[in-house]
């Protein structure tokens, strides 16, 4: 809000002005409709069938629930802020859906497999963000809330399942405790899972 006027629409109104990406813009809007998701999903959970490979099943499981999770959360923001669009009046522009399902994929990927594999998946999250303004389909700040949506899922679905694997935990367990406390015994259930 504080650099909107210096900033972010006089370069919302230049990058729709003259849309830098061109014709290239389409890679964008096709990289933000989940197709990208899928095309992971369906792969690992291939994979992970052919080759009795429970790692890929799980990475197939946590990218559809990053993209999963972090679609509803967009969804509902659309329908909730009711933001119109730059370049109509429909009110669905808070915040960027492609963006949001881009930076789960990207996110999920940087974290999950190697540092090539994650470039490749932020420069073509990026690539989205951007083909969302040069489009005029969302602002600047649509684009920002979508990317920090996908990602914080992204990265929240990640660190899970690295926690996962590190404790090896299959299956909840439930535990309980007997702790001394100042005047007297404190027991403690808890339920890991």
């Amino acid at each position: 809000l504080v650099f909107e006027d210096q900033i972010v629409d006089p370069t919302q109104r230049e990058t729709a002005e003259h849309k830098p990406l061109g014709s290239f813009s389409i890679i964008g809007d096709l990289g933000g409709r989940g197709y990208t998701n899928a095309a992971y999903v369906v792969g690992m959970l291939g994979y992970g069938y052919f080759k009795s490979d429970a790692e890929a099943k799980q990475n197939a499981n946590s990218m559809f629930q990053a993209t999963l999770f972090s679609t509803l959360i967009t969804t509902g923001l659309k329908y909730t802020v009711r933001e119109p669009r730059p370049d109509t009046n429909a009110r669905e522009s808070f915040p960027s859906g492609h963006t949001t399902a881009a930076f789960a994929f990207a996110t999920y990927v940087g974290c999950r497999h190697s540092l090539p594999w994650g470039i490749a998946a932020y420069s073509l999250a990026t690539f989205v963000g951007f083909s969302r303004i040069n489009d005029n389909r969302h602002y600047l700040h649509d684009v920002a809330a979508g990317a920090t949506i996908g990602a914080s899922y992204g990265l929240g679905t990640c660190l899970q399942e690295n926690a996962r694997e590190a404790s090896s935990i299959e299956k909840p367990r439930l535990g309980w405790a007997i702790a001394p406390i100042h005047e007297g015994l404190q027991t403690q259930f808890s339920l890991r899972f």
